[in-house]
């Protein structure tokens, strides 16, 4: 990663840059800005607290300089980050690895996620958090939209 301007050039950072940009967001100048959304299964909103050995969530985390995400489902589980290149973070049980898009088709994967494994994620009650004004009305009408 690079630093230019106080701004991180690694490609995943800039992948979430112009995610967020694409939202309608402006990260926060002084600190390191994040979007985290988790989905459930069941039609409620997803809890902070899981088992990922029992558990069937899906997580996309979105930072200043990289983006990931994590899933999990019957005992296993799957931990892609994107830096200047996508890597394994822990286990890969799903081979997400390979087929892993562009941030910005990341609506593929997890539509891939519930296809290959029977399931169906509760869009309408994603979990968002963020340090990034204004921005969850946005993220919430882009997570319905996949």
């Amino acid at each position: 990663m690079h630093a230019a301007g106080g701004r991180v050039s690694s490609l995943g950072g800039l992948a979430a840059a112009a995610w967020l940009a694409a939202r309608g967001g402006t990260a926060p100048t002084l600190e390191r800005w994040h979007v985290e959304v988790a989905l459930d299964v069941v039609p409620r909103r997803a809890p902070s607290e899981f088992d990922e050995t029992t558990s069937t969530r899906f997580h996309l985390d979105i930072y200043l300089e990289e983006w990931g995400v994590f899933f999990c489902h019957a005992g296993q589980s799957s931990r892609i980050r994107v830096t200047d290149i996508a890597f394994v973070h822990g286990r890969d049980d799903f081979q997400l690895l390979g087929v892993t898009p562009q941030l910005k088709d990341i609506g593929w994967l997890l539509r891939h996620v519930e296809s290959r494994n029977g399931l169906k994620f509760a869009r309408e009650h994603v979990d968002v958090r963020t340090n990034v004004p204004n921005v969850e009305p946005a993220v919430r009408a882009w997570i319905a939209s996949l």
